[in-house]
């Protein structure tokens, strides 16, 4: 092995100067890196908390505002709002597509997060201009649903679209506060996806049991302006975080997209050509060489097919790094476990979207107060916090004590069982309704009165249905002990498993496994709508209808998307660390760049156009103090190193 150059800081060096050890055993901190990245990570949940709280005091209820006051039938509100929930979780590819190749994560969240206000004050300000406002089954004082329902809708989409640049960059900007070459911070990172789900359901506890009787009791111009102030204050909190320079922001890295196009074309037309004997063989440029990417992948087996877009010798304008390929690999093979996860995602709608309409007739008392039907989706929430802290405190511990540590995959298996507990039990809950509505003859009562009284609504008294509306806290609690599983292990799966400059765009992919099921729900909502038109399973008066047969069918569907997953999963491999053997401390997949990189993650005031240069400038500065210690003169002390390293980050930036 050459011996670095008299200007340059050797491994040994940098481990002796930076604390590196050797492989398998724990590193020492960096001065105050612990209480910098947790203070990092309080601005980011804190963030996330405002603006679930804001997210959630809107959708919660909607689907009673819609059936109430904005006049849609039932079957059709549901479907709408299906629409729009499938939307929010669609524009997040434009916010992932931008935030990887263009602005970076920390600015799209700033920019969207403007969008989303504006939309928010709309919609309030819809439900507080008197000639547009509605009123509870009745026209409002305009004598027309139109206008309210054009502005109310304009504003709706204005929301889903502001929602698209946050949802997938909060939790990679979170992902980006850790470094990645350390096995300890690979353990807070891990640790922090939990606590930032945990942080989605305080927002959404705080919705649920603050906002929505609110808007039931004191109207929805008040009711909607609790979730604006709420995002108003998110976006204070995570400007206060920069102003303070308190993140790691790690610069765009250039279209993801554009990537895998090159990768598909180059092995598409090298098709013919043989592969090398060994990988080494293939086009990897060597550290600080120009490179269409700063960071460096180690090469895998999977899909040899896609080496040969490396092969050298080709036409160099479109030929690719072996990092590049083995990015488009490992983007490509988490694609079978989206299409799965989208199933477990479709089944997961209709407890949210159709249990409010039968328990808006079930016995909602609880002393002299009425409990809003949509408020006890709060057991949701509560099955999320009290499982993240059990799973994050107790059960992955004692598993890794008893020697099997949960995989990623495993943990997302588990979820699947657990929500079709939740299926299960929400149609049995549902069939027992069925059959009280029959024994107490009050099937029988309605049937008689409305053939007779066509105003006779299910809400009278001579129709009160003594049964709980806490029945539903049991499927809405397994429901969310489910997501602790499933839903976080989505998210750490496709932001772990992807490349470095795919982190915004592997948030949006989990996000996108929310849209697609969504709307594979619309779709069955419809489809079961028109076979069963005659007596429909989803009816407006939940004394009729077959909400049972709902809840059974998706069962089924979630049972077979669970076989089709594990099918998918069999020998799944999980992406490999970078290489940490390399010598160069400015290889980004060595361990010695690594730590290298945290001078800047501890003090982000020294950033400056870009990460690279800001480590090319804490290089500088070790390299010239190491330079006065051994008193070198002749064009290699301080002032002629940084010169020389400062020109190679001005000539990089410019690339």
């Amino acid at each position: 092995m050459p011996n670095p150059s008299p200007e340059e800081p050797s491994r040994a060096e940098l481990e002796s100067h930076f604390g590196v050890k050797d492989a398998g055993e724990e590193e020492p901190l960096i001065p105050h890196r612990k209480r910098r990245v947790a203070s990092a990570c309080v601005c980011i949940l804190g963030n996330e908390i405002c603006e679930r709280l804001a997210y959630y005091g809107l959708q919660t209820n909607m689907g009673l505002y819609l059936k109430q006051y904005i006049g849609y039938p039932a079957e059709q509100a549901s479907q709408l709002l299906q629409i729009w929930k499938a939307t929010v979780y669609l524009t997040p590819l434009l916010g992932a597509f931008l935030a990887d190749a263009y602005m970076g994560r920390f600015w799209v969240i700033l920019v969207f997060s403007c969008f989303y206000l504006i939309g928010l004050v709309g919609v309030t300000a819809v439900n507080l201009i008197p000639s547009m406002r509605p009123r509870f089954n009745a026209l409002p004082d305009n004598g027309s649903f139109g206008p309210t329902r054009s502005m109310l809708w304009a504003f709706l989409y204005l929301v889903a679209l502001g929602s698209g640049g946050i949802k997938p960059c909060v939790s990679s900007f979170g992902g980006d506060q850790f470094n990645d070459g350390s096995k300890r911070e690979r353990g807070w990172r891990s640790s922090f996806f939990n606590w930032f789900y945990f942080a989605i359901n305080i927002g959404s506890l705080v919705a649920t049991l603050v906002v929505v009787p609110v808007q039931e009791n004191k109207g929805y111009g008040l009711g909607f302006g609790i979730p604006t102030i709420a995002m108003a204050a998110s976006i204070l909190l995570f400007i206060a975080g920069a102003v303070v320079k308190l993140y790691t922001i790690v610069p765009p890295e250039g279209s993801p997209f554009a990537r895998i196009y090159r990768v598909l074309r180059g092995a598409f037309a090298n098709r013919k050509l043989k592969l090398p004997a060994h990988h080494s063989e293939l086009h990897e440029p060597a550290a600080g060489e120009k490179s269409a990417v700063k960071f460096r992948m180690p090469h895998t087996k999977r899909m040899p097919g896609l080496d040969r877009a490396a092969i050298k010798g080709v036409d160099e304008a479109k030929l690719v790094s072996v990092t590049e390929v083995e990015e488009t690999k490992a983007f490509l093979y988490i694609l079978p476990v989206f299409l799965c996860v989208c199933i477990w995602q479709m089944t997961y709608d209709p407890i949210f979207s159709l249990l409010p309409y039968p328990g808006d007739v079930m016995d909602r008392r609880m002393g002299n107060f009425k409990i809003p039907a949509a408020s006890i989706s709060f057991a949701n929430t509560f099955g999320v916090l009290f499982t993240i802290p059990l799973y994050d405190m107790v059960i992955v511990p004692l598993a890794v004590r008893m020697g099997r540590p949960i995989s990623m995959i495993n943990r997302i298996l588990i979820g699947y069982v657990v929500q079709l507990a939740a299926l299960l039990a929400a149609g049995f809950i549902e069939f027992g309704r069925y059959r009280m509505l029959d024994r107490t003859g009050i099937a029988a009562r309605w049937e008689a009165a409305s053939a007779t009284n066509p105003k006779a609504t299910p809400y009278d008294p001579e129709f009160a249905q003594p049964m709980s509306i806490w029945w539903q806290f049991i499927p809405y609690f397994l429901l969310g002990a489910s997501e602790v599983f499933t839903n976080v292990g989505i998210l750490e799966l496709f932001f772990t498993q992807v490349s470095e400059g795919m982190k915004a765009l592997g948030a949006s992919v989990y996000l996108l496994t929310v849209a697609v099921g969504t709307y594979m729900a619309s779709a069955l909502n419809l489809i079961v709508a028109r076979i069963f038109h005659n007596d429909p399973w989803v009816a407006d008066n939940p004394i009729e209808g077959h909400y049972d047969y709902y809840f059974f069918l998706n069962a089924v569907i979630l049972f077979a998307g669970m076989l089709a997953f594990i099918g998918v999963t069999w020998g799944f491999e999980e992406k490999p660390l970078a290489p940490t053997t390399k010598d160069d401390p400015m290889d980004r997949g060595s361990r010695a760049h690594s730590d290298l990189a945290n001078v800047t993650k501890a003090w982000p005031s020294v950033a400056s156009r870009s990460s690279r240069t800001s480590e090319l400038r804490a290089r500088s500065s070790f390299a010239s103090t190491k330079s006065m210690k051994r008193g070198e003169g002749g064009g290699k002390g301080p002032a002629s190193t940084l010169e020389a390293i400062e020109s190679q980050a001005l000539a990089e930036s410019q690339d």
